[in-house]
């Protein structure tokens, strides 16, 4: 078994201000946030149902606590019960308005991207707060152009036990679903509520100041003069010192962002030079890892169109799905669950896209006689489709990354996110939340898929028997022409670039014909 100095040399990245690996290990300038803290007591939550539970608790139990304060960083945010449709008295901007009148000095950030109803709901609901008496309620808007604030984070600024969660969930009644996903669900907001899966963390101990660091840094950003809604200079700084949580557990935790790459006029200050440490952890832990790779993931798109697989260079080793190519050459098995239905109108691209991808690293395992195993699969549950919306790798039974960060251009590069990575000595965490996803998926007993590599060969069966909750999935539209517009779309909506320079033109002028045909 390794040390864990050898698992973070391992897994974690390390910054140097002069790095020429692409794409680039730094923070963004002026960051304050650890390299990463040891010491964390990190729990898993799985569904939307527990993780608004413990943001209601959390927030309930600051009242009266002086000195405390809440920082929510959302995607979206609305009057979600949350906990579950028949308790009104939860329903989440009352209980932030009750926070606010119970002392607690609460500061909210959401996004505020162009068009759609999440955008619409978000100015809704920074309206209603503000007129609930929350008057640090703020949209933000410094990201690239049809970018958007995708952070999804919480942090319980608690003198007597300061806490955060973050993940793939949204205070969201989009994101309320419970772990047996069950097609008709009393408890779900009738109005935007589906079946979903999502993972989040609990996380106590030191890391927690790192998280109150990142949102400090985005909240008081000079820019913030115009790139907050309301445009109001008299908003409060930040300016206490984070928390200094004790020690409490086990757990190293890297804490990593995307800060799209722009002009200072639509980002923040440092957005000229951006951060892409979510991204490159994905590719420091796909090239580290030895025995299996499990990615559940929303979008799972390769990088590019025309696809950045048929390139060569740094541009090409800079997609994830080329990189779950060469790991799989390795002999590494590789596993992906995502989502066989949609939540928006770009499907068909997603599809197509993503389906290039699947394709390609089917065609690399069979092709490879001593490459590992791959393939994909999703969860159904009463016949119906489980959307799966959570981000997240897994490697080794030793590495978890997980955050906001979906596997696609749009995520490392352009949209704001925030992501954390975790290793533990008795490499306890992963193998723990592997095995009871796994178990949830499979409907199996946790404590029967130990073993990573047996467990592997179960989940491929059962998704090729159909059995439990999970189907496998199958890139129909691979070898079609792509849908009419297709690389127009995904350079300029679905999956734009914001990165740094990576030594292609892909992305120069944006109206690149489309190209049919597969990545040799």
């Amino acid at each position: 078994m390794a040390s864990l100095q050898e698992l973070r040399d391992r897994w974690f990245l390390i910054f140097g201000p002069a790095d020429p690996a692409f794409p680039p290990r730094r923070r963004h300038l002026g960051s304050k946030v650890s390299d990463y803290t040891d010491g964390n007591d990190v729990t898993p939550i799985l569904e939307g149902d527990v993780y608004m539970k413990v943001w209601h608790d959390e927030v309930v139990g600051m009242h009266s606590v002086p000195h405390a304060e809440l920082y929510h960083a959302g995607w979206r945010m609305e009057d979600v019960h949350t906990l579950g449709q028949s308790d009104s008295a939860s329903d989440a901007l009352k209980v932030i308005a009750a926070a606010r009148d119970a002392g607690v000095n609460v500061k909210i950030m959401l996004s505020r991207h162009g068009g759609g109803a999440a955008s619409a709901i978000n100015r809704i609901t920074s309206v209603r707060l503000m007129l609930s008496g929350v008057d640090s309620a703020c949209m933000d808007n410094r990201f690239p152009p049809r970018g958007s604030a995708h952070q999804k984070v919480a942090c319980f600024k608690n003198p007597n036990s300061p806490s955060a969660v973050l993940g793939s969930i949204d205070i969201s009644a989009t994101r309320w679903d419970t772990r047996d996903h069950r097609r008709n669900n009393p408890e779900r907001n009738p109005r935007w509520g589906t079946q979903t899966h999502d993972t989040g963390l609990h996380i106590k101990g030191p890391a927690v100041a790192d998280l109150e660091i990142s949102f400090a840094e985005r909240w008081n950003d000079p820019t913030r003069r115009f790139g907050l809604e309301p445009l109001d200079l008299r908003q409060p700084l930040i300016t206490g010192a984070p928390s200094e949580p004790p020690v409490q557990g086990p757990h190293s935790v890297q804490v990593l962002h995307t800060f799209g790459r722009t002009s200072a006029f639509y980002g923040y200050s440092w957005s000229p030079i951006g951060e892409f440490t979510a991204w490159t952890s994905y590719i420091n832990a796909i090239r580290s890892a030895r025995d299996y790779i499990y990615v559940e993931d929303q979008y799972f798109l390769p990088f590019g169109y025309p696809p950045l697989l048929r390139s060569t260079g740094q541009a090409r080793e800079s997609d994830i799905v080329w990189q779950l190519g060469e790991a799989i050459k390795r002999g590494v098995n590789v596993c992906v669950l995502l989502p066989n239905n949609a939540e928006d109108a770009t499907h068909l691209y997603q599809q197509h896209q993503r389906d290039i991808g699947i394709f390609y690293l089917e065609n690399v395992a069979a092709d490879n006689p001593d490459a590992g195993k791959f393939f994909s699969a999703w969860p159904e549950v009463d016949d119906s489709p489980v959307y799966v919306h959570s981000k997240l790798l897994i490697a080794d039974d030793e590495f978890v990354l997980i955050g906001s960060a979906n596997v696609c251009q749009r995520s490392m590069t352009f949209d704001t996110e925030l992501s954390v990575g975790i290793v533990d000595e008795e490499e306890a965490f992963a193998r723990s939340l592997r095995t009871t996803l796994w178990g949830e998926h499979l409907q199996r007993d946790p404590a029967t898929l130990v073993d990573p590599t047996a467990a592997f060969e179960t989940f491929r069966a059962d998704a090729f028997a159909k059995n439990g909750r999970v189907r496998l999935y199958s890139a129909a539209t691979a070898t079609l022409p792509p849908p009419d517009g297709h690389g127009v779309l995904m350079r300029q909506i679905v999956d734009p670039y914001a990165g740094p320079p990576r030594g292609d033109d892909l992305f120069s002028d944006g109206v690149l014909p489309d190209h049919e045909g597969l990545p040799a």
